[in-house]
């Protein structure tokens, strides 16, 4: 089969298209919080909701869930509040996050899960770079 002309061109754009809806939205964790804040404390409100988000953020504590899976506590560099938490994608990124000291500078993709009501973020499905 060939394409010539305005098909192929039509080809490569959906596919660009479809490449890039894939890369998730660069942000700080600073305006993912602020657009939290400004969806009244209500994640389901934020525009940002169930995407893949990816920034970077400094290590404020570790913690674990009920079933000892590593959650870390992260915050903007040269900030003491926590802004959002952090659970690793899968058993070996749950690792790379617990692994991390506090002070540590990383950088993550996550996808920004349900929260409401609390002073962080729930930050899910998150893969460590």
């Amino acid at each position: 089969m060939r394409f010539d002309g305005p098909a192929l061109l039509c080809l490569l754009t959906l596919s660009s298209a479809a490449v890039a809806a894939d890369k998730p939205a660069a942000t700080s964790l600073t305006k993912l919080y602020q657009s939290y804040e400004n969806a009244g404390n209500s994640a389901l409100s934020m525009a940002e909701y169930d995407t893949r988000v990816r920034f970077s953020a400094v290590v404020l504590d570790q913690t674990t869930s009920m079933d000892d899976t590593p959650i870390l506590q992260a915050t903007e560099a040269g900030e003491e509040a926590e802004y959002a938490r952090l659970m690793g994608e899968d058993e070996a990124q749950s690792k790379k996050l617990g692994a991390l000291k506090i002070g540590a500078k990383f950088t993550a993709t996550c996808t920004v899960g349900f929260t409401s009501g609390t002073d962080y973020l729930n930050l899910k499905d998150c893969t460590v770079e």
